[in-house]
């Protein structure tokens, strides 16, 4: 008998050994699937948030967008840049378009147009080939720009300048 009863002991335990090991096996799986579902979701959610950041706009919105912020073209600029004296000359064309704030700047921009390419044109000459051929120089250039020729508007301002075209030679 007592042989009996310790065979079904072992019993037993082989058999609460197995539950153990399938309850265990049962919670790597849960945790690996809950563990994959996560970082899954988590992406998804990212993918979405990009695409509310780059979503395409509406025919009404760009419509919006284009006469509240107004993008002016400048005529082309060419000039001698500054040079140390008995260098060869060297010249810019530059293209300038203007970024506004609201539509009436561009109208003030347009009253204005003389007194702003005077402006930019007296800037630019005084340019080095050095100082503008960087990117940082150009960008230095582009707020300058900005800045001059937003000192001379009165009911708006530029927000950004781009260069168009961009010319050494």
């Amino acid at each position: 008998m007592a042989e009996e009863e310790g065979a079904e002991n072992k019993e037993e335990k082989k058999g609460s050994k197995k539950v153990i090991i399938i309850g265990a096996i049962v919670l790597l799986l849960l945790a690996g699937g809950g563990g994959f579902f996560f970082l899954h979701h988590k992406k998804a959610g990212i993918k979405k948030e990009e695409q509310a950041q780059h979503h395409e706009m509406t025919p009404k919105e760009m419509e919006k967008m284009i006469k509240d912020h107004p993008i002016v073209d400048l005529k082309p600029f060419v000039v001698n840049l500054s040079a140390p004296q008995g260098a060869a000359p060297q010249y810019l064309k530059v293209k300038i378009a203007l970024k506004l704030d609201k539509a009436l700047t561009s109208k003030e921009i347009d009253y204005r147009l003389p007194e702003i390419q005077s402006a930019i044109l007296i800037l630019l000459g005084a340019q080095t080939v050095d100082a503008i051929q960087t990117t940082g120089g150009k960008l230095a250039l582009k707020d300058a720009i900005r800045h001059r020729v937003n000192s001379r508007l009165d009911s708006g301002k530029v927000t950004d300048v781009y260069f168009t075209e961009f010319v050494i030679q």
